[in-house]
């Protein structure tokens, strides 16, 4: 008796003519086999997770839209499996296994994306790869690889925006992102940096180039152009936003303006695809299907079948392997030690500042003050422990500033030279104004034993301590001081804290971060 999963069944599906759908199928089945392995993943990527952008949902619908217009061509091409496919699988797997050791959302997420095509290509083989190079290129869209440029991008939108606001006369005071206006203060955090915007125009752009345009210049044009609509339009929003709130004396915009900002880049999009449209190309018909392979020369079920079940075990191992070496910590308990004051320091009660850096699920957290010579310096101490997805040591929510929280604003932000017991450190600075003060920030992270203001550093740190079995504990510091006078003298105060309570410091984190089991 031949059961619904033989062979000898499935055998018309997956040569010849036996369906027109069948090409949607095989890649429905791949998708879901990688969804069943690297489910946690691909639940953050659709937006059912701890991110709400579900970026892979829409970029996910189009690419089922585009392999289902192109069944007729699938559905008669021949599966021959590549074996080589099996080897870029495996090495997908191990990049999306650093990735989760070390928690760096992007090489999970870039690895799994780039395992649907090698999977296409490992069990289906090179022409249906061919076949769907756009569709499959379409997803490198879901990763999320635009952070380093969103700095950049709130830099130029500040610069934009005052630039307008004194062209039409509104006296404007700047110092860094943050700046006055007789109305009300404003600052463009990362936030305003448009670049959920710029994503969007340039996956509206890629689709309507490839649907309306055959000629490369073309489409290359029209993506160009959705991208400098993704750019200008932005600047043009936060232009609006503020100079709408000033002449209605903050009645509006002046709070929650992203619905505006919306509507502006429909607007935009709108005309932009209107004028693309009247210069489309015309659509090319007649054009044969490729007539199917001879039955001769396709690959046998059973060499199908053998190839599916060896990549979907190659995948596997590699969950497998990190629920091996994910180390829960020991059962004692953990306190951030004293840092012990010396050399004409001393402890005091109240913090230096009323504010404190934004650490997201912290083991723990602890602010120690220290006072000499009128001069006094707050020391922030996040311990991570047992660290995972939701509480780690380098991730975008430990932040000096959060910017949806108005009462302080990021002013600027660079580095510095200086020392911690000896050794020399370079550390992230930040000036942070608010509730009419200004502070001077320094951050670095400790672990391992080491300090390092280099976020890739920390996160190859602490996956050699996983692959390793270690401990994982370790120390998000930052020390501040008020910078109300001169900027150099508070960086002054906090190079003479470094110098003389560096070596405290740095044995009150060992001591939290090694203490004996």
């Amino acid at each position: 008796m031949r059961t619904l999963l033989s062979p000898s069944v499935l055998r018309p599906f997956i040569y010849g003519n036996g369906t027109v759908i069948r090409g949607p199928l095989f890649v429905a089945a791949i998708l879901a086999a990688l969804a069943g392995i690297f489910w946690p993943t691909v639940r953050e990527l659709v937006g059912l997770g701890t991110r709400s952008d579900g970026r892979l949902a829409l970029v996910g619908l189009a690419f089922l839209a585009i392999v289902w217009s192109q069944r007729a061509e699938l559905a008669r091409l021949p599966v021959r499996p590549f074996w080589p496919g099996l080897f870029g699988l495996a090495l997908l797997a191990l990049v999306w296994l650093a990735g989760e050791l070390a928690f760096v959302r992007f090489f999970t997420d870039a690895a799994v994306i780039a395992m649907i095509p090698m999977a296409v290509l490992a069990v289906l083989g090179a022409r249906w790869v061919g076949a769907m190079a756009f569709p499959l290129g379409f997803l490198v869209l879901a990763i999320r690889f635009e952070r380093p440029i969103v700095p950049t991008l709130a830099n130029w939108t500040a610069e934009f925006t005052i630039m307008g606001l004194r062209a039409f006369g509104v006296p404007v005071v700047r110092e860094g992102a943050y700046f006055a206006i007789p109305t009300g203060n404003w600052s463009v955090a990362d936030a305003c940096s448009g670049i959920d915007y710029l994503t969007s125009c340039l996956m509206l752009g890629v689709l309507f180039a490839w649907a309306l345009f055959r000629s490369p210049r073309k489409r290359i044009i029209f993506v160009a152009g959705a991208l400098v609509i993704g750019i200008a339009g932005n600047w043009l929003r936060a232009f609006l936003t503020v100079m709408i709130a000033h002449l209605s004396e903050n009645r509006l915009l002046r709070d929650d303006h992203s619905t505006f900002g919306w509507a502006l880049y429909a607007v935009l999009l709108l005309i932009y695809c209107g004028i693309g449209w009247r210069f489309r190309d015309a659509e090319r018909g007649g054009e044969p299907v490729p007539p199917a392979a001879p039955s001769g020369e396709e690959a046998s079920a059973r060499r199908s079948f053998a190839f599916a079940a060896a990549a979907l075990a190659v995948l596997a191992l590699a969950p497998l392997i990190s629920t091996a070496l994910t180390r829960n910590p020991s059962g004692r308990a953990i306190e951030i030690a004293d840092i012990a004051p010396q050399r004409g320091w001393v402890r005091i009660a109240q913090p230096a500042v009323e504010w404190t850096p934004e650490l997201s699920n912290p083991y723990r957290r602890r602010v120690q003050s220290f006072e000499k010579d009128d001069q006094r310096i707050d020391v922030l101490t996040g311990i991570f422990r047992g660290q995972s997805w939701d509480s780690k040591l380098v991730s975008v929510l430990n932040r000096l500033v959060d910017s949806d929280k108005p009462d302080w604003a990021l002013s600027k932000r660079g580095v510095a030279a200086t020392a911690l017991a000896g050794q020399s450190l370079e550390v992230a600075t930040a000036v942070i104004i608010g509730r009419g003060g200004r502070l001077l920030a320094w951050h670095w992270y400790w672990l391992d034993g080491m300090a390092t203001t280099s976020g890739p550093r920390a996160k190859i740190m602490l996956l050699r301590a996983r692959l390793r079995g270690e401990d994982d504990s370790s120390a998000w510091v930052a020390i501040y001081t008020e910078a109300n006078g001169s900027p150099e003298a508070a960086a002054s105060a906090l190079e003479a804290f470094m110098r003389e309570m560096g070596a405290s410091l740095e044995r009150a984190l060992v001591v939290t971060t090694r203490a004996p089991a």
